[in-house]
């Protein structure tokens, strides 16, 4: 029998006026894959965050390796060997692999200047170790995402770590670069190292995962091992629910053929000759790996780009692409994929983050830049009321609400305007299992009086959400499906059509 290596009893935490953790318990032997899952809320960040050093437990005991430790900040965590590596893997993107590696690091020194080739060999050593194969040597900003990952690994190694705490590691890579990740962390695992692996996608959990712990509402619900679980069970003990209906049917209420958006011979730096339509009551559904130009093609037609050749055409009149305030003036919101950096002001609350965009419609005179509060405060509400945003008031900092919710305080800016086309790009990343649904309804709900174009590396969701999907690939569509033509493999094969 495996040794255990963490060992957590009776923790609690209580923030003012919340109950984050609640007498939980948790263990996790050498060499094990554990899941940690629960829906935004359940309490797994700061469970993360004790061990981290960055919050201080109330109560309760921690011990590493048999010993009870404290665990009072992030250097504390350090030295036991704990390693963080979170969703938005933190390198600085003009330096290569080595020299991020050893930020932070006590360099090795010749005389009086850094030892470079001790540098590199240290490095070297663990990626051979590891079996870790890419250019060390190239600049962070030119390497994949799964890359990244990779040298947030290799970085923990360099302090020895015992226990890796992976957070949402697969939310911006595609199929190929989770296959790689997955038989990465399996050849960790063999090393005897122990992994914390935390994940909003349910189908990942029962590919990685020996064990999951299960939290909701702050409270441990129970310790399962994998092979005696199934989706339906883990997404009853998350919710209290049976079952959900991950994708919930969209009704088509028009038979009649109504464009909203027209690209012709659309190209620009990453994308060429796209030619794509957008009809009303349609959700068009963009696909490809990284790098395959969807992003460049979506910020080119929210104006953040510069198209070079092509025309678009909104309701069947050629429009010019100016700058984003232009676009949104013409009927065009954009929700971005980075809700917290591109979406919200994370220290303004609901209501001031809904008014933001839309002050024009509260001002109570064209003359005088005077904002109609009670109005202001109506239609936030009634704002949070359409969309069932869960807070205790409007004027609570979006900070502090879970994803699912956030996001809907990112559409529910552009609730306002008449808008004639919505572009989610990846709607869903970092949202729990019952919110993700709460977002899908919305879509499809936004779908009834709009064109929507629904970007996402998720294929499943790709295939389970939308009408039609196109497949990008070198900046490309290689092709594009109607439902009825959804298979996964066809939509890989276009997806890698192209590629080197």
């Amino acid at each position: 029998m495996a040794e255990e290596i963490l060992k957590i009893k009776a923790l609690s935490k209580s923030f003012p006026g919340v109950k984050a953790l609640d007498n939980v318990d948790f263990a996790l032997e050498e060499g094990e894959i554990r899941a940690l899952v629960g829906e935004n809320g359940a309490g797994k960040s700061t469970l993360i965050k004790i061990l981290a050093g960055i919050h201080k437990k109330s109560s309760g005991s921690i011990y590493f390796k048999g010993k009870k430790v404290e665990i009072n900040e992030p250097a504390d965590a350090k030295e036991l060997g704990l390693a963080f590596i979170h969703q938005d893997v933190n390198l600085v993107p003009y330096f290569n692999a080595v020299e991020n590696i050893w930020l932070g690091y006590q360099y090795p020194k010749n005389n009086l200047f850094f030892n470079k080739k001790k540098m590199e060999k240290k490095v070297l050593e663990l990626a051979d170790k590891l079996n870790f194969k890419f250019d060390l040597f190239k600049a962070v900003s030119e390497l994949s995402t799964a890359d990244k990952w990779l040298i947030a690994i290799l970085k923990a190694f360099m302090m020895d770590a015992k226990l890796l705490v992976l957070d949402e590691p697969t939310a911006a890579l595609t199929e190929k670069e989770i296959r790689e990740l997955f038989s990465n962390l399996k050849r960790i695992k063999q090393m005897g190292i122990s992994i914390i692996y935390i994940s909003h996608r349910l189908e990942e959990i029962f590919e990685i995962a020996d064990t999951v712990t299960i939290l909701k509402n702050g409270q441990k619900v129970s310790d399962e091992n994998i092979e005696d679980l199934n989706k339906e069970l883990l997404i009853k003990f998350m919710t209290g629910k049976k079952s959900l209906s991950r994708f919930p049917k969209k009704e088509n209420n028009s038979a009649d053929k109504n464009t909203v958006l027209e690209l012709k011979n659309l190209s620009g730096a990453g994308f060429k000759n796209i030619n794509i339509e957008v009809n009303k009551n349609e959700i068009l559904g963009f696909f490809g790996l990284v790098g395959a130009g969807r992003t460049e093609l979506m910020e080119a037609i929210f104006g953040l780009r510069n198209i070079s050749s092509g025309k678009v055409l909104l309701n069947n009149r050629e429009i010019k692409v100016e700058s984003p305030a232009k676009m949104i003036d013409q009927g065009i919101s954009l929700i971005p994929e980075d809700r917290r950096t591109e979406g919200l002001v994370l220290s303004f609350n609901i209501k001031e983050n809904i008014t933001l965009p839309n002050l024009i419609y509260f001002l109570k005179s064209k003359f005088f830049n005077q904002i109609d509060q009670k109005k202001e405060i109506e239609e936030a509400e009634k704002q949070v009321d359409l969309l069932d945003i869960k807070t205790p008031s409007i004027k609570k900092e979006v900070e502090y609400l879970s994803g699912g919710n956030q996001q809907k305080v990112v559409i529910s800016k552009w609730l306002y305007r008449n808008t004639e086309l919505f572009i989610f790009d990846e709607p869903t990343v970092g949202i729990d299992v019952g919110a993700r649904t709460e977002v899908y309804e919305l879509i499809n709900k936004i779908a009834q009086a709009s064109g929507v174009i629904l970007v996402s590396s998720d294929i499943l969701e790709i295939m389970g959400v939308c009408d039609r999907a196109a497949v990008m690939s070198s900046g490309r569509i290689t092709g594009i499906l109607d439902r009825e033509e959804f298979d996964q493999d066809k939509i890989l094969q276009l997806a890698y059509k192209g590629v080197n």
